[in-house]
Formats: structure tokens, sequence, C-alpha cells
């Protein structure tokens, strides 16, 4: 089935009357037809180009066109007077099915393309539709003009920005973010001045896009966790529609907490704030300061409840492995144990021990008769001794002689033991007259 066809008069009437870049055209004026076109041709479906954006690439600069989407405006070839002639019924019917549908979406852009180029010839003054090469007379605009060659020769020829737009669309691009309005106007304030210098150059690179948006994020000290997240982004995921999703998703996700914004805690950005020594201007900003400081501390207290939030989740985590700590040692304990084997019997080994040599034998010791004579007076033998009288008792006993020296037996140890003495009953005086009288008979 072929796509319907959007007539002329239902694109006019989308369109409307543009505004007027009277009495002269320049960068502003330019620019706010532009946009209010670009609002206006996106409402008229164009599913074989774009189904998000209709015919807004009819009509947008190509470089800012590509932010948007992957796929570039193409320009609708015109199918021709009729279908190709084909050789089979089937192959004929197949044929016309796809010129009725390329036909009317040739006739649908012809239309839009008329629409639009019409309410230019009423939005630019002729004494600026000038013919190509600057020739006399003036220009109408047709459907075989492009709208987007049109606009674009405008702005080359009259949208070069003074120095002062061109400091102010500076400063609105380093101007820092209020948290009393929603982020997402801080968004699109960055992005129309970097839009901005993409037609009035030089241009504004992406990483100075992004690098902007986080300074006025950094700068409320509401997004710290956010921040860091983002930090953890791999390079290539920090796009500008990655950063955009991201931090929206914070700043929802703030309000859905209860927390607010910083106009909850009367936070105001006066970063920007000209110096001013009036006393209203004074009491404006010690307000400012007391406001700021409660909203640092109720930063602080999310700190700290997110700090309760992750003990809460580590005890938890932590009652878990203790349970399954338990689980584990029950099913250990009901578990069959196995017996090591015994181990072989090794016989114990007897410390060595010293025996000391025998000591060296030793004859027994030879006792030796020894005589005292005592002589008195008296009869008897001749004595060696003068004197008288009846004679005296000889007195013989035996004393034995010392022991002979043995030899030292080895010392152990470097001790020597003392030389063993026998010991030996003394003869009695009987025993020792008896003796001396068997001497005498000899």
């Amino acid at each position: 089935m072929a796509p319907s066809v959007i007539t002329y008069e239902e694109a006019k009437e989308i369109i409307g009357v543009l505004p007027s870049v009277a009495p002269r055209p320049n960068a502003s004026n330019l620019r706010v037809l532009s946009e209010y076109l670009e609002q206006r041709v996106q409402t008229i479906p164009a599913p074989q180009q774009s189904p998000e954006y209709g015919f807004l690439g009819m009509v947008q600069p190509a470089a800012i066109y590509a932010l948007k989407t992957n796929t570039p405006w193409q320009h609708w070839a015109d199918p021709g007077a009729h279908p190709v002639p084909a050789g089979t019924t089937a192959e004929q019917n197949n044929i016309r099915a796809i010129y009725d549908a390329n036909k009317a979406v040739y006739e649908t852009q012809q239309n839009v393309r008329r629409a639009i180029n019409d309410a230019l010839n009423n939005a630019i003054p002729n004494a600026f539709r000038k013919p190509t090469g600057n020739q006399m007379g003036t220009r109408v605009f047709t459907v075989r003009d492009s709208p987007r060659d049109i606009l674009d020769g405008l702005r080359a020829k009259y949208g070069i920005c003074s120095p002062n737009e061109k400091t102010a669309n500076n400063q609105r691009f380093d101007q820092g973010w209020d948290p009393n309005e929603p982020i997402e106007a801080l968004f699109e304030r960055l992005e129309e001045a970097y839009i901005f210098s993409i037609l009035n150059k030089p241009q504004f690179t992406t990483e100075q896009l992004i690098d902007k948006a986080i300074i006025a994020i950094q700068r409320t000290a509401l997004y710290e966790r956010a921040l860091l997240e983002w930090q953890d982004f791999e390079e290539a995921n920090k796009t500008w529609e990655q950063l955009r999703l991201h931090f929206e998703e914070a700043y929802d996700t703030r309000l859905a907490s209860g927390q607010g914004t910083a106009a909850n805690h009367g936070y105001v950005n006066n970063a920007e704030a000209e110096d001013d020594d009036s006393l209203s201007t004074i009491q404006e900003s010690l307000a400012s300061i007391h406001l700021a400081n409660n909203a640092n501390y109720q930063s602080l207290q999310d700190h700290l409840q997110a700090a309760r939030s992750e003990t809460a989740t580590l005890r938890a985590e932590l009652q878990a492995a203790q349970q399954n700590f338990a689980n584990l040692t029950q099913a250990a304990a009901r578990a069959p144990t196995f017996a090591a084997p015994p181990a072989p019997y090794v016989p114990p080994v007897a410390a060595p021990t010293y025996a000391p040599p025998p000591a060296p034998y030793a004859p027994a010791p030879q006792y030796q008769q020894y005589t005292q004579q005592s002589y008195g007076r008296g009869r008897g033998r001749r004595s060696n001794y003068r004197g008288r009288g009846r004679g005296g008792r000889r007195n013989n006993y035996y004393q034995s002689p010392a022991p002979a020296a043995t030899a030292p037996a080895p010392s152990v140890g470097g001790y020597i033991p003392p030389p063993t003495i026998p010991n030996v009953a003394p003869v009695s005086s009987g025993t020792s007259c008896i003796l001396e009288h068997n001497k005498t008979l000899e």
C-alpha cells in the first residue's frame, strides 16, 4: 500500500507564518527564523527519511542535523511519469506498487518544499532575495530551490555575528547552572551555544561542551555520586548523549527521593553575580551563604545515609556468610569419617651405652713377718741390751707392710679413682708367741 500524500495546503497550514527578518537579515533574526521553521517541519511525517525528525533535514544545516541522527537527509528522486513496463502481469504489479510508493514520497516532498519556500518569500524582504550572481531584480524561491541552501546562503552573507554577539554566546556557554531550574534547561542552553558556534566560527568542540556541563554540575555540590559514576565511564561512552541521560536520571532520582533540588535548600548560584556594595546585596549574599551552608549540611546527611545503607548491606552479607559457614560445618559433621591406616611398627633404637674397659690384674699383696724383740733383765739369751732381772717377754707380732702400688685404672672422662687398700686384721699377741716358740725349737 502506497503511503498517503501530504498536500500543499496541509503543509502550508502546518508551517504557518514565519518570523520576518526585516528590516535586514542578521545573525540573531536568522537564527530565530531557522529555529521556528525547524520546529514546524519536524511535525510533518517523513518515515522514508527520519521517523523522529520528519522534514527537519530539509532545512537544518547538515553539520547540525548530523548531531541528531546518523542518517543524512536525501533528496527523493522523481520516479517519472509512469512505471517501467514489465514482461508478466505479476512483475508489472510489483513494479507498479514500487512506483506508487516512490511517487507518493516524491509528491509529499515537493509539496512541503513549496510550502516552505513560499513562507520564506514572505519572511525575507525582496531586497535580500537576489538572483544568483547578484544580478538585478528579485528572486522568488520556488519548488526547485532547496530550503537548506537558501538559509545557508543568507547566513553566509548576512548572518555574520558581531563581536558582542560572540561575547554573549561565550558567556552563555560559560554560565553556571542554577539548580532552581531543571537540569534540562542547562543542557538546552549549552546546546544552543554550541550550535551558535557551528554557524559562527570558531566552533566549540564536543569535549568543551561536555566539560562545561560537568563544571556547572560540580559547582552545585549536589551530585557527587553521579559525578563519581561518570568518572568511571569508559572514554568511548563519555558522549553528550550519555551525559544527558546519566545526569537527567540522577536529577529525577533526587527529586523522587524527596531531597529536591537546591531550591528546597535555598541554594543560589551567584558565581557570575556582579559585585555590589549596597545593603540589599550584602543581605542577599549573607542569606545565600547561610542557605548554601544548609545545602552542604543536607549533602553531608545524604552521604551519611548512603554510608548507613552500605553498612546495613555489608552486615546482611556477613550474616549470610556466617549462615553458609554454619551449614557447611553441619554438613561436614554429618559426613562419614574415615580412619587413617595405622603407621608401620618401627622398633625403638636403644641409645649406645658406654662400658669402661676392665681394670688391669693386680696380684694380692704379700704379707711379711715383722718381729719386734724386746729384751729385759734375767735369764735367757744374750741380749743386745744390758740389764738385770728375770728377763723379759718377747712381744712378737705381724705387721703388714705397705701394699705394693698398683697401676692406676684408666680414667673415664678425666677422673682417676684412688687405690684400694685391703683391710688386714692385726695378729694377736698369742699367735706371736707360738710363732716365736716354733722358731726356737728349730
